[in-house]
């Protein structure tokens, strides 16, 4: 049996003192597509979050909470979240001082019998006057029982949806005042289902919402790591299979205890592919290094990333390249990764969501698709990013580095290329957010 991934040894990482003013940016302006509403007098009771050890999955919270409060200034937020980890709660207190936090997952063997772990969820539920469910396993859990319970309108935002629904899963997309999907594929599933419910559309990822940012704490850390501004890149990794096994219980979205048929069973598919995929990677890292002199920064995305710079992007380097390569030892939170991604000249990452991250910072961004990462990836072509998507079964390390010093030649046409992407991704914000406007007002 494999042992588990280190914790890092800073992690949860000691509450920081917070900035004198929040900071958030708002590099994704939305266009004037008329008004969503103020908001003034409803409650919304928002269930998103599933897991602290993602930046990825923080980054979906951190993004609606930033919609809401841009689109929907005076509604009251109540954020029913499955993360129960103190950094979790003093970001959201940092950030949206006014928004009350309850912590619940479901205990139960299914929709019938399920319960909620904390009480206090019962009151929000019943102060709410429109639920908004998010990304997550869990969290549709959750939406679910809210639906059978009470009449309370309901809509659904930034979700994959693999296959068609069926029985009471399309019953509940029925139900829906509004179902978003965060990729194409995804809205085809639910149309090729029947489901009747009345506005299911294409819209961002929330976590192209995000507009947390730590300047103070990336600023020192860049420093210490002796990288400046547009010099270096950051590279993240990921297995075929997330090994959530390997995670310490109460960072991941479900804390049971794998059987050890499927550890065996993940195990066996990550070992066949790790080195094939991630040689690719180390290719433009190399490219990178020797043509431009510039340094390399390994970055995770899940804390587990961190277990994997050393066997699969830094041990195999050439002894000239490992010089100009660093490494992110302590796990981060969104805020401080967007403002590292912000000033790295580019991002190359195998997970989904640092490319995001980076992007709406305005830093543009290779994701490396493994067909296992669902059917998500698809955003990125209907964003018109379809360039720097590079499916790694299909791709080359040289196609990843010619790709990577197209831009180190011409800057300002990435910048172009990224910027008409965004704006994309304003306008259909823009659209979701007018009609959840419409939605809460109405009620």
């Amino acid at each position: 049996m494999r042992p588990a991934f280190r914790r890092s040894p800073s992690w949860p990482r000691p509450a920081r003192e917070s900035p004198k003013e929040p900071h958030m940016t708002n590099p994704v302006e939305s266009p004037d597509t008329g008004a969503a509403g103020s908001g003034k007098g409803k409650t919304i009771l928002l269930c998103t979050g599933i897991q602290y050890a993602n930046i990825g999955d923080v980054g979906h919270v951190t993004g609606i909470l930033t919609l809401l409060e841009r689109f929907l200034p005076e509604a009251k937020i109540i954020l029913w979240t499955a993360i129960d980890v103190t950094e979790y709660n003093d970001l959201i207190r940092r950030y949206w001082p006014r928004v009350r936090v309850v912590h619940s997952r479901l205990d139960g063997d299914g929709d019938d019998t399920f319960e909620p772990t904390n009480k206090e969820v019962f009151a929000a539920v019943e102060e709410a006057d429109f639920v908004i469910g998010g990304h997550g396993g869990s969290m549709g859990q959750i939406m679910r029982w809210i639906a059978q319970r009470y009449d309370i309108p309901y809509g659904i935002v930034g979700v994959t949806v693999s296959a068609p629904p069926t029985g009471a899963s399309k019953d509940f997309v029925d139900g829906a005042s509004f179902f978003y999907t965060r990729d194409t594929q995804s809205l085809e599933n639910l149309r090729r289902s029947g489901a009747r419910c009345k506005t299911m559309e294409f819209a961002p990822d929330a976590t192209f919402g995000s507009a947390i940012i730590d300047d103070a704490t990336a600023e020192t850390f860049l420093h210490e790591q002796g990288l400046t501004a547009g010099n270096f890149i950051c590279v993240v990794p990921r297995l075929r299979v997330t090994p959530y096994y390997r995670i310490e219980p109460r960072f991941r979205s479900d804390p049971a205890p794998w059987s050890d048929e499927r550890r065996r069973e993940v195990d066996t598919l990550n070992d066949a592919h790790k080195e094939e995929d991630h040689a690719k990677a180390r290719a433009a890292m190399i490219t990178w290094v020797r043509e431009t002199g510039k340094d390399v920064l390994l970055c995770p995305e899940m804390i587990h990333n961190m277990d994997l710079f050393d066997e699969l992007l830094y041990e195999p380097l050439p002894a000239d390249v490992k010089p100009k390569v660093k490494k992110r030892e302590r796990f981060w939170v969104t805020d401080e990764a967007a403002a590292v991604y912000k000033k790295a000249f580019a991002v190359i990452s195998f997970e989904c969501h640092s490319p995001i991250i980076s992007s709406v910072q305005g830093t543009p961004a290779f994701y490396l698709r493994q067909p296992e990462d669902t059917i998500k990836g698809q955003m990125w072509y209907d964003f018109g990013l379809s360039d720097w998507v590079f499916e790694i079964e299909q791709s080359t390390g040289d196609q990843i580095s010619d790709r990577l010093m197209s831009i180190v030649a011409d800057p300002g046409g990435a910048k172009t290329y990224l910027n008409a992407a965004m704006d994309k991704v304003a306008r259909l914000q823009a659209r979701m957010m007018k009609n959840i406007g419409d939605e809460v007002n109405s009620v």
